[in-house]
């Protein structure tokens, strides 16, 4: 097991500095200090945070680490709710949360284990995060407790909560079907995504158990985003003409098709139908309003921050906990 001589050696620091440096006194220079976490990261070196944190009288902060905030934190609310839900959770355990937010383009001088070591984190809930993300291994295989929205990772320390979008979207597909469709498509998020592979499988097994083959053009990336969605539906609907259906990974990214369909003469949902998934505050208020799959992104909140106080406090390991959700029909689907 390491110990804090085997970072003050591989710093060539004195014992005195690591100690200093790793319980935040300002008493030691800055290039010292870098170099001190720096070893610190390089052996995976981190003392008993709740230890750490009772000595320091700092028992009770969990942060909340949004990644790729600027698109995680738009029009969409999600990310207000899930923050809202965790919120609710702190407040009954007895926790503060602290906020810490990463942009894909911002250059981070910081890694997030290092966030948690400066601020004396006992726990962390990260939510937006790609696994290609050069940190994330790093933190979720730290000994710090962590819970991961929408992805699918479990250790000692680590666990995730995620809705069940596997079964979700096959659902969705098949409530398409029961409709009458059978020349369905559909527009993905992006393939870094746990729940875009989770959604597309869940399309094609609804497919498959429904006698209909799976055409791989009929599937197409729009990374989540309204725009792009939209400017994608013109070329994706020529090019797939026989299609009177389309599952579509998210609300944000349905709202951009349904807008791009009416100015290209498309009445939905007489031409085509249209399945959303998150149920979004702004799914009810389009024209029709949006028919979905609806989360509870307050629920995954809770459930991510109640998962961090168990490991706290109980010493359990991590696990993952699948939430349940619901289809919602509003007017955005034609019975053939």
């Amino acid at each position: 097991m390491v110990s804090i001589k085997d970072v003050a050696k591989h710093a060539n620091v004195s014992i005195s500095a690591v100690s200093k440096t790793l319980n935040g006194y300002s008493d030691v220079s800055e290039t010292t200090r870098q170099r001190i976490l720096k070893a610190a990261q390089e052996l995976n070196y981190s003392p008993n945070m709740l230890a750490k944190n009772l000595k320091h009288k700092v028992t009770k902060t969990i942060a909340l680490i949004i990644s790729n905030f600027e698109q995680t934190s738009g029009k969409d609310g999600v990310m207000f709710q899930i923050m809202s839900g965790v919120y609710a959770a702190a407040t009954r355990y007895g926790y503060e949360v602290v906020i810490y937010t990463r942009s894909l383009s911002e250059q981070q001088d910081r890694s997030y284990w290092q966030f948690c070591k400066d601020h004396k984190i006992a726990g962390v809930v990260i939510s937006g995060l790609r696994t290609t993300d050069p940190y994330f291994e790093e933190l979720v295989k730290s000994d710090i407790p962590c819970t991961v929205v929408d992805a699918h990772t479990v250790g000692p320390h680590t666990g995730s909560v995620i809705t069940d979008n596997l079964l979700a979207a096959r659902r969705a597909v098949q409530y398409l079907i029961s409709k009458g469709h059978r020349e369905i498509g559909m527009v993905n998020g992006h393939k870094y995504a746990t729940v875009s592979i989770q959604r597309e499988q869940g399309y094609r097994e609804a497919l498959e158990s429904a006698g209909i083959p799976f055409i791989d053009s009929r599937v197409i990336e729009a990374d989540f985003s309204e725009e792009k969605a939209y400017t994608l539906t013109e070329e994706y609907i020529n090019n797939n003409p026989q299609l009177t259906a389309i599952f579509v990974a998210s609300d944000l990214m349905a709202i951009g098709m349904i807008n791009r369909c009416k100015e290209i003469g498309l009445r939905i949902p007489e031409d085509i139908s249209i399945m959303g998934f998150d149920d979004i505050v702004l799914s009810s208020y389009t024209t029709p309003k949006l028919s979905t799959i609806s989360q509870d992104f307050a629920g995954i909140g809770f459930a991510a921050l109640e998962q961090v106080v168990k490991m706290l406090e109980n010493n359990l390991p991590g696990f993952h906990k699948i939430l349940p959700f619901k289809i919602v029909d509003r007017e955005s689907i034609k019975t053939l």
